[in-house]
């Protein structure tokens, strides 16, 4: 048995070689945040996306794709779309995001749950699908699901779901200006409402709020629900991994260690008659 290892360690560890992968090279890294219709209020329908953002992790630089755009665009009024009108810009507005997609399929793509049919990647090809058009394909080893990189690293435990989701109660938590991020609730009266620029400037606000979790990480400096004798684990090996990652505790126990070396060098030479 390894005395250095532990379920909860191997667990962090896989964390972390996931979070250097997405640092490693910023310049292929990719934030998405995207908003959509209520599941509720879809009736089982594929939820309708209103507005995609793309950010850059080196530069910062921001894409958008949403409906509010590609109305003006097209000459039309996005406060008063009716169904039609709306089917054939979100058309309009998914194709041009497939484009980019496409030529940015080697990036790495970090994302906050999209991971399933009802809201992610599959679902924003099932509404191009839906509507006809060319769908895209990023490799499922390309797609980096962030919320669990966070668990992995802190235990699922990292921030509680209430009362506005883990994104903006973590966000809030550091100190991470919210300001036009909507909650989930909030952000289905908006679609109802048909106020698409709302739900644009919700999303852009979001994908910030991502970049800023992601760099707070980078520097250990994000501060999580989860106490460290759970994120490294009640074991020796999680003690000393803590000491290791911590570096006013390495300095404290490599004094600590200097100086017990000091006393008990000369008690180990007078016991063993060593010169």
């Amino acid at each position: 048995m390894n005395i250095l290892n532990s379920p909860r360690l191997r667990e962090r560890r896989q964390g972390l070689d996931l979070f250097n992968e997405i640092i490693k090279d910023k310049s292929k890294s990719l934030l998405i945040h995207y908003s959509c219709e209520s599941f509720i209020t879809s009736h089982g329908n594929t939820p309708r996306v209103t507005s995609i953002c793309i950010k850059s992790l080196s530069t910062g630089q921001t894409i958008s794709f949403s409906i509010h755009l590609q109305a003006q665009f097209e000459g039309l009024d996005f406060k008063n779309l009716s169904d039609s009108e709306y089917d054939r810009v979100e058309l309009s507005m998914l194709s041009e995001f497939s484009k980019y997609v496409k030529t940015h399929t080697n990036y790495k793509w970090i994302h906050w749950n999209m991971r399933d049919s009802n809201y992610g990647f599959e679902a924003i090809n099932n509404r191009i699908r839906i509507l006809h058009g060319e769908i895209f394909d990023i490799g499922d080893d390309r797609k980096y699901d962030f919320p669990r990189i966070l668990g992995l690293l802190y235990t699922y435990d990292y921030e509680k779901n209430r009362p506005k989701g883990r994104l903006l109660n973590l966000a809030e938590r550091n100190s991470f200006g919210t300001i036009n991020a909507l909650t989930g609730a909030e952000e289905a009266t908006a679609f109802d409402n048909k106020e698409y620029l709302k739900l644009h400037m919700s999303t852009l606000k979001k994908v910030d709020v991502i970049e800023s979790i992601v760099h707070a990480t980078e520097m250990g400096h994000l501060k999580v629900n989860s106490s460290k004798k759970f994120i490294y684990g009640l074991t020796f090996a999680g003690f000393f991994a803590l000491v290791k990652e911590t570096p006013w505790l390495l300095v404290i126990f490599t004094i600590i260690g200097y100086l017990l070396n000091i006393i008990v060098e000369p008690i180990v030479k007078a016991a063993f008659h060593i010169d």
